[in-house]
């Protein structure tokens, strides 16, 4: 197994250092979840103990995790090996999806045509039917942000959430438009670490 090691915690005493982590591989991995409550696929629980070994080569303090179940298992599973306790944070949990939740692509744009090309032509400003709007989504998760930052400066914290938090994260970090959101991919699995000032961020890696 190869390990990336990103740049050592440096810098003023109030940065903030953020792991943040996608989920293993989830039941009903490729459908539009959101806050489908699925557990961890029997892959996604192979995919754990590699996980863990990464996370482990830094020195956090803390594990926060979204409440749905295979954000949990892959927090509770980290924070072990770090001999803490994962936080659950409702505010971490993805986009909800509304009708959209647990169907294909394919499912949604033969069921909602019309809302399926109106989603693709106005993302991410546009909710899927009886969904979040993104306006919403994107300030819970800032608010989450600002917290977790607040409490952490001059440490490091593990942030176990789901691919659309992460992408707003980077997309806060880098000044990305919203517009930009759906170029960004993150694997299940896969590691993101930030370093947060008193004034920006600096991305150290994405997706390792």
């Amino acid at each position: 197994m190869r390990i990336i090691l990103c740049g050592q915690l440096s810098g003023p005493a109030d940065v903030c250092r953020l792991i943040w982590v996608r989920h293993a591989r989830p039941e009903g991995a490729g459908l539009f979840l959101g806050q489908s409550d699925v557990p961890l696929s029997r892959f996604g629980r192979r995919q754990i103990p590699r996980l863990v070994e990464k996370v482990s080569l830094y020195p956090a303090q803390a594990v926060y995790t979204s409440d749905l179940l295979r954000a949990v298992a892959t927090a509770k599973a980290i924070s072990r090996s770090l001999k803490t306790e994962a936080a659950c944070r409702p505010g971490l949990r993805e986009i909800q999806l509304g009708r959209w939740e647990g169907l294909s692509w394919a499912e949604i744009a033969e069921r909602f045509p019309e809302a399926a090309r109106r989603w693709m032509k106005n993302f991410p400003r546009k909710p899927a039917p009886g969904g979040e709007e993104f306006r919403i989504f994107k300030a819970r998760v800032r608010h989450e942000l600002r917290e977790i930052i607040a409490a952490h400066r001059g440490g490091c914290a593990v942030v176990v959430t789901h691919a659309g938090v992460i992408r707003l994260a980077l997309a806060d970090a880098l000044g990305m438009p919203d517009r930009y959101l759906s170029r960004v991919h993150h694997d299940f699995g896969g590691m993101t670490i930030i370093d947060y000032f008193s004034r920006g961020a600096m991305v150290h890696c994405v997706n390792v």
